[in-house]
């Protein structure tokens, strides 16, 4: 019963799913990017999920920039070390690695022993085995980087990047990425 003057009750069902239509599209719009990113060929992807804490975990978009110091790529794993990619079973074309550009055409890098240096700058250390106790074979040499030539490095001690596959020429790069 209702008294005349007395405010109008508000259903629950009309705040409840006000507050909920915002949480189903947001759902429905990651569910749609997740599955169009597996469902695309590695040459269209715009987008990408990095699990590996080798770079920042999270989405990825495609950027047109140049490759550049400190930028996000991605190569195929078969392509910068095809041996280790294919002894883990990580050769396939959607198998790829996401690493930052550490170094460029005119940089000096070193590769010995235990770690690498770019410009003379830190070392940055390097592993003899891997996580599985692998041994994992390492790039040494003493070089300035060649025209069209860069190093890719993760952010991480235990990342498998160019401290033991060495600097890559940039036709394999696949992509240029930013972080969202």
């Amino acid at each position: 019963m209702h008294l005349l003057g007395a405010p109008l009750p508000i259903p629950q069902t009309v705040t409840v799913r006000s507050k909920r239509w915002p949480i189903l599209l947001l759902t429905g719009a990651i569910a749609a990017i997740a599955a169009a990113t597996v469902a695309l060929p590695t040459a269209t992807d715009q987008l990408l999920y990095n699990r590996t804490p080798s770079v920042p975990v999270g989405f990825y978009l495609r950027a047109d920039r140049p490759i550049a110091r400190g930028t996000f790529v991605t190569v195929h794993a078969r392509d910068v070390a095809p041996d280790a990619a294919r002894a883990r079973g990580f050769d396939g074309e959607r198998n790829r690695f996401i690493k930052r550009v550490a170094a460029v055409a005119g940089d000096h890098v070193c590769a010995a022993g235990d770690s690498l240096t770019i410009n003379d700058g830190p070392p940055v250390s390097r592993r003899s085995h891997d996580s599985t106790g692998a041994q994992l074979v390492r790039w040494n040499e003493c070089r300035t980087l060649l025209e069209g030539e860069v190093l890719l490095l993760g952010d991480t001690t235990d990342s498998f990047d160019g401290r033991y596959w060495g600097p890559i020429d940039r036709t394999h790069v696949e992509g240029v990425w930013r972080p969202l």
